[in-house]
């Protein structure tokens, strides 16, 4: 469950970062031409995600820790997006193998 929800909020400050006007788009992963055309519908999209990621937060967590948690959750990807998508480092196989080995030590710790 805490491997979704960092998904989902990988997925929806990674839209955002997209959308911004700083941001060149570098097309590290495919879609970000057409996340640029589509800029408002992304924004609205990554907004519902973010929310999403934020219910389901507090639904495993509870309120007052599920908030605090996706706080740490958001702050942690927002790093890490920030830091690796101008070096290009963010591509399918990275993504791929860390979310899968989030996924074992989840499952294999929790």
């Amino acid at each position: 469950m805490a491997t979704g929800i960092s998904l989902l909020s990988f997925i929806a400050f990674y839209l955002l970062y997209s959308t911004s006007k700083k941001m060149s788009a570098m097309g590290s992963l495919g879609f970000e031409h057409s996340i640029a055309e589509h800029g408002k519908a992304t924004k609205y999209l990554s907004s519902a995600l973010m929310i999403l990621s934020l219910g389901l937060s507090c639904f495993y967590w509870g309120l007052g820790s599920g908030t605090f948690t996706f706080v740490i959750i958001l702050m942690t990807v927002a790093s890490l997006v920030i830091l690796l998508a101008p070096l290009r480092l963010l591509n399918y196989r990275f993504l791929g193998a860390l979310f899968l080995c989030s996924i074992l030590f989840e499952t294999l710790l929790f």
